[in-house]
């Protein structure tokens, strides 16, 4: 049980840590490229990161330790698995499904057939560019395997097998036909250049990208830093120092102060196409307000404490998060207090010429 529990695990995690990781240029190329986000097509690159890591857990995973490797052949036989299959008895329906030959191949087909599926749903291609990618990703995972992990063992540890290159490659078209007849017709789509609505989901994304932008920046200052003081060190990773965390913290705050005072709108508002529009004068107290009761107070409470910062910090989170859903285009409580309106930067866009036509 734990050959298949312990692969899909893996798969599930560390995919889900990719998702994570791009899910703010994911944000960025969907609404640039696409207009919007939708929840079908981030739930299919869901699937697909998982399915990305699941391609190396199942066919790399158990690792043997370095000392208990046992070196495997290399079968360079095309359709050696026909004669594996007449091999075993096949007498009956019952006996032919349980061949552990058929299994195998059944096995490499359908493990690639997602691939196929993926290339036609995401990338837009067909079945030559889905019968190059299942070639290339399946002869990158056997050359891992042959060359025992690029080096790591002194020999490949799983069989390097050419039928499963021909057998991972017909899976990933075979996907790439069931994703053609299966696709839905895209009819009545909008164009990338109308403007959408402001709703609370598209509010909720930006607000975590916002989010993300801060803690994934803080994370990677203190990785970057922790991998070179390793490397020039004792070879172990310490816990960053203060002036690292404050690095960590200060640029992206910087970032964010920028953002909205010079355009209104948070870097999170900006991936998402809103646009702020100013009703409140002065504009510069109204956007210094717009921060403090937004992302910039809620960094500053997280990071510096005092008596009652924890209930501050609880009340800004609180009304803020009841106010996205209660206020009118579900501005929130930094805009209300602020006195600002925000909308589609597209709507902006177009209401430009209009007003100077007129």
């Amino acid at each position: 049980m734990s050959t298949f529990v312990i692969p899909a695990f893996v798969a599930v995690l560390v995919g889900c840590g990719i998702a994570v990781l791009a899910f703010v240029p994911f944000v960025a190329i969907s609404y640039r490229r696409r207009g919007g986000l939708s929840f079908w097509r981030t739930l299919v690159w869901l699937a697909a990161a998982i399915y990305a890591m699941a391609l190396w857990t199942y066919t790399l995973l158990p690792v043997p330790p370095a000392d208990e490797i046992t070196c495997a052949a290399v079968q360079l036989r095309p359709f050696q698995f026909i004669a594996d299959i007449l091999s075993f008895d096949t007498g009956s329906v019952r006996t032919l499904m349980t061949n552990p030959a058929v299994l195998q191949v059944a096995l490499n087909i359908i493990l690639f057939v997602p691939l196929g599926w993926f290339v036609r749903q995401l990338a837009g291609r067909g079945i030559v560019v889905a019968t190059m990618t299942g070639l290339a990703a399946s002869a990158l995972i056997e050359i891992t395997q042959i060359t025992g992990i690029w080096g790591l063992y002194s020999c490949a540890y799983r069989v390097f097998d050419v039928d499963d290159l021909m057998m991972n490659t017909l899976g990933a078209v075979l996907g790439s036909l069931a994703s053609l007849l299966l696709l839905r017709r895209r009819e009545g789509l909008q164009e990338v250049d109308a403007p959408r609505p402001l709703t609370v989901t598209r509010r909720l994304t930006g607000i975590l990208c916002d989010l993300l932008i801060w803690g994934l920046f803080g994370w990677t200052v203190a990785l970057a830093v922790g991998v070179i003081a390793a490397v020039l060190d004792d070879g172990t990773i310490s816990e960053p120092g203060q002036i690292v965390t404050f690095i960590g913290f200060a640029l992206p705050f910087a970032a964010q102060l920028l953002s909205v005072l010079g355009r209104g709108v948070t870097l999170g508002e900006r991936l998402v196409l809103i646009a702020a529009v100013q009703v409140r004068r002065p504009a510069g107290l109204s956007r210094i307000l717009r921060f403090l009761f937004g992302i910039g107070g809620y960094m500053l409470l997280t990071q510096w404490t005092f008596p009652l910062s924890g209930l501050l910090l609880f009340l800004l989170v609180a009304v803020s998060a009841v106010m996205v859903f209660t206020t009118r285009r579900h501005r929130g409580l930094a805009c209300v207090v602020s006195g600002t309106e925000i909308d589609d930067i597209r709507a902006r866009a177009q209401a430009v010429p209009d007003s100077v036509d007129d």
